[in-house]
């Protein structure tokens, strides 16, 4: 494997409403994104990488890189269901880990919860707040990913997307506590093209977009957008600063659309973002 420098930036053809789904963007994130964990894993000296498989796309996609960057031989995939609602997509992670031929373990961790909530109800607090408990969860997941990672000297790939990202559709210090943010600026549209080129199995493709189906809706389904749009709309809003009203215009909403989802991703800013610190500099 060839170890010479990629660039960071990715600079993709856009279509008209914004989006980097054309084939010509599509062979180039498959061609730059395996190219940036080679480099990443030869910075850190690491010995490969570690992906948390769930059976979607996002997963399926990162761990299908992580082979492509460094080798069956050096991606290890953890199938980490929590709920027993979770066992269908939890074979489903399994399958694609056979598939892609890396070495998997699945963690099953309803018993770590159980024990978890027993303990902290020592405070008096409820136990089954739902979320609280989904963020419990996410971060537990993250720990056991973690520890297998710093045991077999590996990095944890983020398999969170652009989309996601923004609206903050994670876990606080779950999800996104990762060593490589592989999709933070990839849009779940842009996303699904590049699975869908890459030929990721139906039943994958076809999967809810929310993670191990703790939510009953989509984000896109809470805020009255279908998917694409919303990501046009964030790209325009987010990525381009256009006003409330010249993004509804590109997109085709209401202006009032527009500024129910930028104010979402602002009360979500705290995800994305290193706490507040105090400034002690003289």
């Amino acid at each position: 494997m060839s170890h010479a420098k990629h660039p960071r930036t990715l600079k993709l053809p856009r279509e008209e409403n914004g989006l980097a789904t054309s084939k010509p963007a599509v062979r180039r994130v498959q061609e730059l994104l395996p190219a940036f964990l080679e480099d990443t894993v030869v910075e850190a000296e690491a010995n490969g990488l570690v992906v948390a498989l769930d059976g979607g796309v996002e997963t399926t996609v990162a761990a299908a890189m992580a082979v492509d960057a460094v080798g069956a031989e050096r991606v290890t995939g953890l199938v980490v269901p929590v709920q027993l609602s979770e066992e269908a997509p939890a074979r489903t992670a399994e399958a694609v880990a056979s598939m892609l031929e890396i070495e998997h373990h699945r963690l099953q961790l309803q018993p770590v919860l159980a024990a978890f909530q027993s303990v902290v109800g020592e405070t008096g607090q409820p136990t089954d707040d739902l979320v609280a408990i989904r963020n419990a969860s996410e971060r537990l997941r993250m720990a056991c990913t973690y520890y297998v990672a710093n045991t077999t000297g590996k990095l944890v790939v983020g398999t969170v997307n652009r989309t996601e990202r923004l609206l903050g559709s994670v876990a606080k210090y779950g999800e996104n506590g990762v060593d490589v943010d592989l999709f933070g600026d990839l849009y779940r549209t842009e996303l699904r093209s590049v699975a869908e080129d890459m030929e990721v199995p139906s039943d994958i493709m076809d999967r809810s977009t929310t993670r191990f189906d703790y939510a009953d809706r989509s984000d896109a389904e809470e805020l009255g957008i279908e998917p694409t749009t919303l990501d046009s709309l964030l790209h325009f809003a987010a990525d381009r600063q256009l006003s409330a009203a010249e993004t509804a215009d590109r997109v085709g909403v209401d202006p009032s659309v527009v500024r129910r989802t930028v104010r979402w991703c602002s009360q979500t800013r705290h995800k994305r973002h290193t706490p507040p610190k105090p400034s002690m500099a003289n």
